[in-house]
């Protein structure tokens, strides 16, 4: 409880500890852009993509909701010159397990509108490419 009590005061006092986890992570950051271009490959930004996006960055990243507005700030400042590729091209000395942990990541955002759109398929497509992993590997991926 004094922790979580500290937390919102130092968030208060425009501290953001996760705006400041991702700042200090290049490659957090490098799969946050993937993730947020994710969410307007289809040309639209959808609420239940953000929703999705929020979740996880909650669940596998540990960022705290609260701080996904200054993380979103952070990124677009920090990432209007990095493409997609060239945040893709930061995993390929990741292990297979990872890199699919990250198309996962990709996916989930993808699906959570209920359909998958070329655009998406295709930026999919392309980072697994940059990435080594196969159209067979993203087929299993898909299906699950």
């Amino acid at each position: 409880m004094p922790d979580r009590l500290l937390e919102r005061f130092s968030r208060m006092m425009g501290n953001n500890p996760s705006l400041k986890k991702v700042a200090d992570d290049l490659r957090l950051t490098s799969e946050l852009i993937l993730l947020v271009r994710m969410i307007f490959a289809d040309g639209e930004l959808k609420a239940v993509e953000l929703d999705a996006f929020k979740k996880l960055c909650s669940s596998a990243f540990g960022l705290n909701e609260e701080d996904i507005p200054g993380v979103l700030k952070y990124l677009k400042d920090f990432g209007y010159e990095t493409t997609a590729w060239d945040a893709a091209a930061m995993f390929k000395s990741y292990s297979p397990e990872r890199k699919r942990e990250m198309l996962l990541h990709l996916l989930e955002i993808a699906k959570s509108d209920g359909q998958v759109h070329e655009s998406e398929a295709e930026m999919i497509r392309r980072t697994a490419d940059i990435l080594g992993l196969t159209a067979e590997e993203i087929h299993t991926m898909r299906a699950g």
